[in-house]
């Protein structure tokens, strides 16, 4: 669909542009270029909706949920740099092993259709804890100086 297309090209463009930060080093960059891909993932998933599409549009909700799952993916590999452990996690949830993780190649299309329709997934458990005012008093009193 239409929603997909423009994805497969945003997906394109940016990781290109991704690819190139890296390779010049800047890591910052590319930092914001893959957080920039993150938000554009999260807005592909909010208007391709496929919890709402499983009523009426059952192929539609398997495509919204393919893209979405391979998405994941990708995204775990652009952060391996990054966040490695919260990557590799996520990876491992996919049957993945981030040791063999390789940088994305390829075009969008092929990028977004890796996982096997017979595949199982197993979620990670909460990857970054909710930051509790209790925590964040600790760590001001233990390194705030207090004076």
């Amino acid at each position: 669909g239409p929603e997909e297309q423009a994805l497969l090209t945003d997906v394109d463009e940016r990781l290109a542009r991704i690819t190139g930060l890296h390779e010049q080093m800047e890591f910052r960059k590319a930092a914001a270029e893959t957080r920039g891909l993150w938000v554009r993932g999260n807005e592909y998933l909010q208007t391709a909706a496929p919890w709402t599409a499983l009523k009426t549009d059952p192929v539609k909700a398997a495509t919204g949920v393919r893209f979405g799952l391979n998405l994941c993916v990708l995204f775990a590999e652009l952060a391996l740099p990054f966040i490695p452990q919260s990557a590799a996690k996520i990876l491992a949830g996919f049957g993945l092993c981030a040791d063999g993780a390789r940088w994305p190649e390829g075009d969008a299309k092929g990028l977004l259709d890796r996982l096997s329709t017979e595949m199982s997934l197993t979620p990670p458990d909460v990857l970054f804890a909710k930051i509790e005012d209790v925590w964040v008093t600790e760590q001001a009193e233990r390194f705030g100086g207090g004076g």
